[in-house]
């Protein structure tokens, strides 16, 4: 049994583009107040600060980022081991490995656990009951993998397929990153199939050893940019000049796929990786009053005789709507002058015109409408149809609406 304490890594460089614009590269989706003053990062930072199972983390982030670090570290009171600041973005097994590269020059033999501080984790003792299943099966050689229970065919996640799941650890027989929608639909059929949660568990001397072995030339960039000693300040800065040489590289791609060592534990402690705004609206319904989004936007809804709408951010370049469709009900076949649209289904089905196209789209599916571009929302079904729409161009006033066909006899408004 092993009985060591596991060392978070908390990855906190990404810049969450998939949820723009309410995800910046200034200010990620991290680091963004969504439950009242707290943010993802400050609620990994609360989940990991656990003395009895967890040592203090060490935080990998863009140095443009440093700020809302040192603010979350006040806010919560979670006292890092290590903050290392990258130059450049370079991905995720980059930062993995400089991280345990550098640990490892205070302790070789170090036990860690990798979690990104995008996500989301409502059950935090389950959380914590899983690491302590996964640290105990560690063995020194082998990853372990944190998998979901799929809900759909989806094609934001990774796919573990494992021998069986009747065990608390169980051998992975195949790993694919973020298959097309047709893998993925063929992949979910199968049986002892999990989403990857993107948290990992292993013995940091076994995972250097199998990444100068997996990659060589990739392991040697990063381990030039690592410290010649463990560094006594709190803070440690990669030089830029080495740093810009290192192939950008997912952890998935580049460790996990080529890895032949593989185990999955199954997570159920109400993970959402927030990945889409998919995600983030479905979250946000759960959690209800829990969740504030959009602190700044008051959510103007507009009632409308299809239904309603709710403005829930706007900025110079981009305007974000829920859009409510009642049932058997349409918008208008209509184009923008002004304007490009993009569409994401997070509940019901959707008939949707699109020029001379005319399609379904279920929740998950998603759509671009151009300038000048005629279309048109349809609800054929007895269940309410919600979509997001983000508009994005010069200008974004319900008047910019050139109206086609109209159900309700308007000439104006949305």
């Amino acid at each position: 049994m092993n009985k060591k304490k596991l060392r978070p890594i908390v990855l906190a460089g990404g810049s969450g583009k998939r949820l723009w614009p309410l995800s910046t590269k200034e200010k990620p989706k991290q680091f963004i107040s969504l439950f009242g003053r707290y943010s993802l990062f400050d609620l990994t930072l609360q989940r990991l600060n656990k003395g009895s199972l967890f040592k203090k983390p060490i935080i990998v982030t863009s140095e443009d980022y440093l700020e809302y670090v040192e603010d979350s570290i006040i806010r919560t009171g979670v006292e890092p081991e290590k903050i290392i600041l990258e130059p450049f973005p370079r991905n995720t097994f980059p930062a993995i490995s400089l991280a345990v590269m550098t640990a490892s020059l205070k302790q070789k033999d170090e036990d860690f656990i990798v979690t990104p501080s995008d996500h989301y984790i409502s059950k935090n003792k389950e959380f914590h009951d899983s690491c302590e299943i996964a640290k105990k099966s560690i063995e020194g050689e082998g990853l372990i993998l944190f998998g979901v229970r799929p809900e759909n065919a989806s094609p934001e996640f990774g796919y573990i397929t494992a021998k069986s799941l009747e065990e608390d650890i169980n051998r992975v027989n195949n790993f694919v990153e973020k298959p097309d929608n047709q893998k993925a639909k063929k992949m979910i059929a199968k049986k002892n199939v999990l989403w990857n949660s993107g948290m990992f568990i292993f013995r940091g001397s076994w995972f250097i050893e199998a990444s100068e072995r997996i990659d060589n030339k990739l392991f040697q960039e990063i381990n030039k940019v690592k410290p010649d000693k463990y560094p006594k300040s709190l803070i440690f800065s990669p030089k830029k000049d080495e740093f810009r040489h290192i192939t950008d590289a997912p952890f998935d791609k580049a460790f996990v796929e080529k890895n032949n060592n593989n185990y999955v534990a199954i997570i159920d402690a109400g993970w959402s990786d927030l990945g889409s705004w998919i995600s983030l609206s479905a979250l946000k319904r759960d959690l209800k009053n829990e969740m504030t989004l959009f602190p700044d936007s008051g959510q103007i809804r507009e009632e409308r005789p299809w239904g309603y709408y709710e403005i829930l951010m706007e900025t110079e370049s981009s305007k974000v709507k829920l859009i409510s469709v009642s049932p058997d009900q349409k918008l208008s076949l209509q184009k923008h002058k002004y304007r490009t649209e993009t569409w994401y289904v997070i509940r019901g089905e959707a008939k949707v015109t699109k020029g001379d196209e005319r399609f379904s789209m279920l929740s998950g599916d998603s759509v671009i409408i151009r300038q000048n571009e005629e279309h048109r929302l349809e609800n054929l079904s007895s269940d309410p149809l919600e979509i997001i729409e983000i508009q994005t161009g010069t200008y974004f006033g319900e008047d910019d609406i050139i109206r086609i066909k109209d159900s309700y006899g308007r000439a104006d408004l949305h």
